[in-house]
């Protein structure tokens, strides 16, 4: 909800180690045990790794996962060439054509830079993709994401070429946070699409994600840690809190103490 536009193309970037892999295997997991045909194509990780990560999600023998198409690590041509987008589709046309009492069909590539076959920093490769796969995948009314890393500035959007935001509906930057991931909208071509989701991230009893209305920076508990030990005020402003971390040597950005004093609030008025 919030995060996927049915019979839209989305784009997930982030930086390495920043869970968006997790996130849209979970999203995947959700997706198909809400009836929807979801397929996810993995160009990443091995078969021992999906068990794995499906294991920590509660996912065993008695879960049905029917309606989830697990592809890890396909032989499938370039998904920016002909040949790739008809061997792509007619898994989507092959799988529906098994589920047609199923109306709703999701895909998500994981990830675009090792299914495609042009340079990445070349416009053309995005748009290839597009004209070849991402079209035919739309004309089908099929929900799809593709999964991108960041560049080096990541405020600056997905690696590579300046196309890779015009093929798609909604742009969502990934970013991990202390307790769960932020979805950052850069792009959404429909009204309703939040600028930001927070999206906690719980690994016991299973592991889930849960929507929330805000996630804490990193290194807002350590923050909060140090502020404790300074015996600095609960009400303490911002620059006092600062002088106080500065003067011990812990300094920090103010957007981080601003966290640490609303959480260190929060919890002195029960929060959680």
């Amino acid at each position: 909800e919030d995060i996927l536009a049915r019979g839209r193309g989305h784009a997930f970037y982030a930086r390495h180690e920043s869970k968006k892999s997790l996130l849209a295997l979970w999203c995947a997991k959700e997706l198909a045990l809400s009836g929807v045909l979801t397929l996810y194509f993995d160009y990443e990780m091995t078969e021992d790794d999906v068990r794995d990560r499906l294991d920590a999600m509660g996912c065993g023998p008695e879960t049905d996962l029917s309606l989830l198409r697990y592809f890890v690590l396909p032989e499938l041509d370039p998904l920016d060439t002909a040949a790739g987008a008809k061997a792509l589709l007619g898994i989507v046309d092959d799988r529906r054509s098994r589920f047609p009492a199923v109306p709703e069909c999701a895909v998500i590539i994981d990830t675009i830079s090792r299914a495609v076959q042009g340079e990445e920093n070349s416009n053309d490769t995005i748009r290839d993709f597009y004209r070849h796969t991402g079209i035919g995948l739309k004309q089908r009314g099929v929900t799809w994401a593709r999964l991108d890393h960041a560049g080096k500035d990541e405020d600056r959007g997905q690696r590579g070429g300046s196309a890779k935001g015009d093929d798609v509906d909604i742009v969502w930057r990934v970013k991990l946070e202390e307790a769960g991931v932020d979805l950052h909208r850069i792009k959404g071509r429909m009204s309703w699409v939040p600028p930001l989701v927070s999206l906690a991230l719980r690994e016991e009893p299973v592991l889930e994600f849960k929507r929330v209305e805000s996630n804490w920076p990193q290194g807002t508990f350590e923050t909060v840690l140090d502020l404790d030990k300074l015996s600095v005020p609960m009400d303490a402003p911002a620059s006092a809190a600062q002088q106080a971390l500065k003067g011990a040597g812990k300094g920090r950005r103010k957007a981080l103490i601003l966290a640490a004093l609303k959480y260190r609030r929060m919890m002195a008025n029960g929060g959680g």
